[in-house]
Parts: structure tokens; C-alpha cells; sequence
């Protein structure tokens, strides 16, 4: 059984658990270090059993507290060289000897899982989402996506879990208080996923199996959970999937830890 968890997930910092016979990966450390182990304890787990972290991309929500956990507890970091150069201004000094380094599209192992980066568009150094294969079944993570190309859907399909960035409200956006060309990053192919976006592509994950859905990285100021999650149900529901029965739906938490996934 895979058990996953998002201890922090949003613009204010991101990091998700993904584990199985009681060790672990993490995907992105944007929780500081006291969070970081307090959230794991509290689905009774500890860095102590964490093999590995990876990256997703270099942004500040995605590393903020990458320096103190390499520091503290000394987990190997998996990330690749342009990620990596991205981060260290940000990070500060670790042991180098913790870097395991990594290639988006070649396979590499974290204890009993199989991780493959898979390349996405966004405005960072070399953006990947990931999937997280335990033979039996897959978890994959993608959370900052401008567009998400039919490549990465193929790529990421078949899993049962998946945490899929849904960033914003459209409606929101175009009459919030962002300025003009912040919205137009959001919008764009090196920008976010919105809502729309987000449970268009849904629809195809859940053609291809995935039953477990989690929204993650929604926005503070462009959305709200309970907006995310209707717009999914009914565009869902135009397929005819109902949820409880073809599919379990959740958004991610933004300053708590949130429930547990067993797949």
C-alpha cells in the first residue's frame, strides 16, 4: 500500500509525502524545518525515514526550507544540474556528497519506488512534474504547468493517484488585483494551471484509471478550494464519473498538514 500526503501545498509553499512499508520520499521542501518533521509525525513518520527528496523546479515556494532539512537531517537530494544551480543561492551551504543527480525522461530508483521526471512547460530553470511508480501502482505529481501537453498526460497517465495543480479561478484572476502582466504570466504556457485546465485534463486521467484526485497549488489571492473542486465535479460529471464511486476528490492544504491517501 502507497500512503501520500501534501504537508504544505500553494503559493505559500509546497511539499508532498509519498511512502510505502514505512519509508518515504519527498517531493519539494517548501516547509521549514520544525514543520517539516512535525507534519510527518503527524501521519507517523519522521525524516528519519525519508530516502530521498526531489525538486520539482528552483521557485522559492518549491525550496524555501530545502537548506535547514539538508542540514539537519541529511537526505540525499535528488535534482537536476540546472535545478540545482537555480536553487543554491537560495539554499545555502550542505554537504555535496547528499546531491544524486538527475535527467528529465531517464528512470532513477528512491528505495522501492521508480521516479521518471517528466519535462513541463513553466518559467523556471528545468521544470518537471514527476511520477512515482511502485510496481503495482503510480503516484504522479505535477503542481506548476502552464499547459499541460498531451506529452505529459501520456506520461502521467495510468497512475491512481495524482496531485494536479489547479492554480486559479479565471473569474478571480481577471478581476483581482494582480497587475495586468502578472495575469498574463499566470495565463500562459510558463504560467499556471487553471481550474478549466485543470479538470479538462482530469477528465483523461480519469479515462485512464486514476481514481484518487488532489488539487494542489492553488492560489491565496485567484482561488478558493470550494470553486476548485465544483468545477471539477461537473466537469467530471459530464463524463458521467461519479465521485465516491469512480474517483475520490480532495484539495490539498495550504498552511496544515493534509489527510493521508492509501492506494
Amino acid at each position: 500500500m502507497i500512503e501520500s500526503f501534501a504537508l504544505r501545498s500553494g503559493s505559500s509553499g509546497n511539499c508532498i509525502y509519498v511512502g510505502k512499508d514505512g519509508r518515504g520520499i519527498i517531493v519539494d521542501a517548501g516547509i521549514n524545518g520544525k514543520n517539516f518533521a512535525a507534519a510527518l509525525s503527524e501521519h507517523g513518520t519522521s525524516p528519519e525515514q525519508i530516502d530521498g527528496i526531489v525538486i520539482t523546479h528552483e521557485h522559492i515556494d518549491h525550496i524555501s526550507g530545502l537548506g535547514v532539512i539538508l542540514r539537519r537531517h541529511k537526505i540525499p537530494l535528488y535534482i537536476s544540474e540546472d535545478t540545482l544551480a537555480g536553487a543554491l543561492p537560495r539554499i545555502g551551504a550542505f554537504d555535496p556528497d547528499l546531491i544524486v543527480p538527475i535527467r528529465a525522461g531517464v528512470p532513477f530508483e528512491i528505495g522501492e519506488f521508480s521516479l521518471t521526471g517528466v519535462p513541463v512547460p513553466h518559467d523556471a530553470a528545468d521544470p518537471m512534474a514527476y511520477k512515482i511508480d511502485a510496481g503495482q501502482t503510480a503516484v504522479s505529481v505535477c503542481t506548476d504547468i502552464g499547459v499541460l501537453d498531451r506529452s505529459v498526460l501520456d506520461a502521467l497517465s495510468g497512475s491512481r493517484l495524482v496531485y494536479l495543480e489547479a492554480n486559479y479561478d479565471e473569474f478571480m484572476l481577471a478581476n483581482g488585483p494582480y497587475p495586468q502582466v502578472l495575469k498574463t504570466r499566470i495565463r500562459g504556457r510558463y504560467g499556471h494551471l487553471s481550474n478549466e485546465a485543470c479538470a479538462e485534463a482530469l477528465i483523461e486521467f480519469v479515462r485512464r484509471g486514476t481514481t484518487e484526485i488532489v488539487l494542489a497549488h492553488l492560489s491565496l489571492d485567484n482561488n478558493l478550494p470550494q470553486i476548485a473542486l465544483r468545477t471539477v465535479r461537473e466537469f467530471l460529471a459530464l463524463i458521467g464519473a461519479r465521485e465516491a464511486d469512480d474517483y475520490r476528490l480532495s484539495a490539498a492544504q495550504r498552511y496544515v498538514c493534509s489527510p493521508c491517501c492509501r492506494i
